[in-house]
């Protein structure tokens, strides 16, 4: 008898509840306009906004189009000088340095001093030379007929083998004016000069440190083009080829590159392969030494969907959702599969809707940026989906 009361009595406060929730609704007593929810059997949540609440969010809509879209591989890659446009500066005969002319990271150009160096061996080709000028400036001097024809020949032989052995230690033709005009205070010394503009990339000496021929004393490379050598792992199977498009990244921010060379057998203990790019450094921004990030471009097999990083935002279950305009000011939690992403995106895919739900498509438009306010809202309103 007691347990037919309890259960009277509660019949008649389930009643009373409801018919009070349908009351309140009625007379127009929401407290939270801003937010409303679907019917629970379509488990789609939307939430409307306030003109001034968009407006605050600084909110923006996104229209998705299906279209070709590029998406990158990511590889590790060190800036090098390129090899192609720099050159050692090194002795051509045993030398100690007397003098430097240029430092560490200082722009030269052709002609500039590099290094004075000082040479025994160069001591003696320039006696040589001098003594053979001598010669041939009195040779050349003389008749024909108080000097035979061979006598001419062999001074002037000897005046160019001698010439031809300083320009090839070293010496410029400058400097070997200078040297029969009698204008080199000492015999040995000699100057080494640019070739070409650059800037000095590497110069680990000191005056009076000897040099064996040959031996680099100074580094100089033209950084207006850098070479990137970057390591792709074994796994990696796409075609790449010179028509590949590339970009670095350093310090958020990407240039352009492109593939120049690449190997095509395995580093022994890094079990990479290394491909070759050349960047363009004219602003010089970029330096030999700095590590980059590479992305090599390919292009997808057929149109995609993609949205900005932004509008993806996590649902209460950990997948993606997106939030799609189903009226004005109203935004509708629609989940999607991130696939993969792109060089200005994120291409999605739909995932099986609810009944209602609104699907996504070219035309669709989503929110690309607020979305997280918006899921800030959802969550503030407590709203469960699996109704628990």
């Amino acid at each position: 008898m007691n347990k037919r009361i309890l259960s009277y009595a509660a019949g008649l406060l389930l009643i009373s509840l409801k018919a009070s929730a349908i009351s309140s609704t009625e007379s127009g007593h929401n407290h939270e306009p801003d937010v409303s929810f679907q019917d629970e059997s379509s488990h789609q949540q939307s939430v409307l906004l306030s003109q001034a609440q968009q407006s605050q969010v600084n909110l923006q809509l996104v229209t998705l189009q299906a279209q070709y879209e590029q998406t990158p591989v990511y590889a590790p890659g060190e800036l090098k000088a390129n090899r192609y446009t720099s050159y050692m500066v090194t002795p051509r005969v045993d030398s100690v340095v007397e003098r430097r002319h240029a430092s560490l990271g200082q722009i030269v150009r052709p002609g500039d001093k590099l290094v004075t160096l000082f040479s025994q061996d160069m001591a003696q080709a320039q006696a040589d030379y001098m003594i053979a000028a001598s010669e041939w400036k009195r040779v050349a001097r003389l008749t024909d007929a108080s000097l035979s024809e061979n006598q001419q020949l062999v001074a002037r032989a000897e005046y160019k083998a001698a010439l031809g052995t300083l320009l090839a230690m070293g010496m410029s033709h400058s400097a070997v004016d200078r040297l029969e005009t009698g204008q080199t205070r000492s015999l040995g010394t000699y100057t080494l000069s640019a070739q070409r503009e650059g800037i000095v990339l590497e110069d680990g000496f000191v005056q009076g440190q000897r040099f064996g021929s040959g031996e680099a004393i100074m580094k100089l490379g033209d950084e207006s083009t850098l070479w990137v050598e970057v390591r792709l792992a074994a796994t990696q199977q796409r075609l790449i080829n010179t028509d590949t498009p590339v970009e670095i990244e350093h310090n958020q921010r990407r240039y352009p590159a492109k593939v120049i060379q690449q190997g095509h057998t395995l580093d022994p203990l890094t079990r990479t392969r290394v491909v070759r790019l050349e960047v363009d450094n004219r602003d010089d921004t970029l330096h030999a030494g700095m590590f980059v990030s590479a992305y090599f471009l390919f292009s997808t097999a057929q149109p995609v969907i993609t949205v900005p990083e932004s509008a993806l935002v996590r649902d209460v279950d950990g997948g993606w959702q997106v939030f799609v305009e189903h009226d004005q000011g109203e935004y509708v939690a629609t989940p999607v599969k991130r696939v993969a992403p792109t060089k200005g995106g994120v291409i999605i895919e739909p995932m099986p809707l609810f009944e209602g739900a609104k699907a996504i498509r070219s035309g669709t438009k989503v929110v690309a940026q607020g979305a997280f306010f918006i899921a800030s809202e959802m969550a503030k309103s407590g709203f469960d989906p699996h109704n628990h």
